[in-house]
């Protein structure tokens, strides 16, 4: 980019100072959100966002110009419809095929498509896995895949893998992918189209890649939250062996998009690590050895990992703190109910991003914005490091509310 807007050089580095704990002339204010700019000003649907991403980018553009937020996000954590029905999708349920009501965000339900004796398949060949059996139960359209077998694709074995592909499954299996894969570059090209104008206009991005732990997708994904929770008693070792190789999977991931494209920050959703999930051991065996390796490679590249923490992990702390390198990482704490003890633990050697209610945006008065903003700053910002952000991904919230937000968070500083 041949001239860098002097906002965005002005933002990044407030970032860089923020990430390192050292002092700045203000708080970045930088809400994490998924539908906040399609509710606010109603100029399109979630149904029809769903439906193509460039429905709802004119409401982007304008919530960024409206409140001049730290960050930028756009609307590519919002599932897209077309490549979903491209293949057919049976895991996800959207407006406009499953729901009613044009505003109601896609859904996930919590599904077996994996059985608990096939962990160790999985930690064989993650890819063969996904390939012959995840795709075919998730995908209608992907059941030929089934029929493919690649694993001794040498020699005269290639010529012979190639005998399933005269069923006719096999061909749809292929035409389907191709009419995702055309349909996904139109909505990626849209979604960079994006970025590259909100840097243009002085913005960051908040987030150049969302993934997971590890560990977590046989909770979202493959077992489903219930079945796990049993399966870390019931199968201990074939769950661990399985896990494992997801997260050689992931590391590998990580370094081959760092290496591709640009980034800066990755966001890592943590979703069933937390107190009331998961003991101290259980923690320690399971979850956090696979995402402190996703950690390790984002650090050693020079990427600032984003770990949204959902729920409690109070008895977990001081683990993240002994592993987790100062000065490099970016934490936020959902449903935390003691964020000052975070902050004791914390402050000073990790970023933190959080401080503020979603309810009182979405119900408050500009009164009771004005106080949080100002007390959040308070106990937060001494000692660097600190980003305010809602302890809840922000989709509702009255638009005085966040004027008053981002305009106190320029004005007030308080170390």
């Amino acid at each position: 980019m041949e001239h860098i807007h002097p906002k965005f050089a002005e933002r990044s580095q407030l970032l860089d100072d923020t990430i390192a704990c050292r002092r700045t002339d203000r708080v970045m204010a930088a809400p994490f959100y998924t539908y906040l700019p399609i509710l606010l000003y109603k100029e399109t649907s979630i149904k029809d966002t769903i439906a193509d991403w460039r429905n709802a980018i004119p409401s982007y553009y304008r919530y960024h110009e409206e409140f001049q937020p730290d960050l930028a996000y756009g609307p590519e954590a919002i599932f897209p419809g077309k490549p979903l029905e491209a293949l057919d999708c049976k895991f996800v349920r959207w407006p406009g095929k499953h729901f009613p009501d044009d505003n109601l965000g896609f859904q996930v339900p919590d599904q077996e498509y994996m059985a608990q004796e096939e962990y160790l398949e999985y930690a064989e060949d993650p890819t063969g896995f996904l390939m012959k059996k995840i795709l075919p139960r998730q995908f209608g359209k992907l059941k030929g895949f089934g029929l493919l077998d690649f694993s001794m694709a040498i020699w005269h074995g290639m010529l012979y893998s190639t005998l399933p592909a005269v069923d006719a499954s096999v061909k749809e299996a292929f035409d389907a992918v191709i009419a995702c894969g055309k349909v996904m570059n139109e909505q990626a090209a849209a979604d960079g189209l994006f970025y590259q104008t909100m840097m243009e206009k002085g913005f960051p991005s908040g987030a150049d890649l969302v993934t997971s732990a590890p560990f977590d997708i046989f909770n979202d994904t493959l077992r489903g939250f219930l079945n796990v929770s049993m399966d870390m008693y019931e199968c201990p070792d074939e769950l661990l062996a399985a896990v494992r190789a997801a997260e050689k999977v992931q590391v590998r991931y990580l370094r081959n998009t760092i290496n591709a494209r640009p980034i800066r920050i990755i966001g890592f959703m943590l979703h069933n690590g937390y107190d009331m999930f998961m003991s101290r051991e259980q923690f320690e065996t399971f979850y956090w050895p696979g995402l402190k390796a996703c950690i390790d490679v984002c650090v050693e590249n020079n990427v600032i990992p984003w770990i949204y923490v959902e729920d409690s992990y109070m008895s977990k702390l001081d683990i993240i703190e002994r592993d987790v390198p100062e000065h490099k990482v970016m934490f936020t704490f959902t449903g935390t109910n003691d964020m000052k003890a975070v902050k004791e633990r914390f402050g000073g050697k990790y970023c933190l991003k959080g401080g503020l209610l979603g309810s009182v945006l979405e119900y408050g008065t500009q009164e009771d914005v004005k106080k949080m903003v100002r007390e959040a700053i308070d106990i937060y910002a001494p000692g660097g490091g600190f980003i305010l952000d809602t302890d809840v991904t922000l989709d509702n919230a009255k638009p005085e509310n966040l004027r008053v937000l981002f305009d106190t968070a320029r004005d007030y500083m308080k170390y």
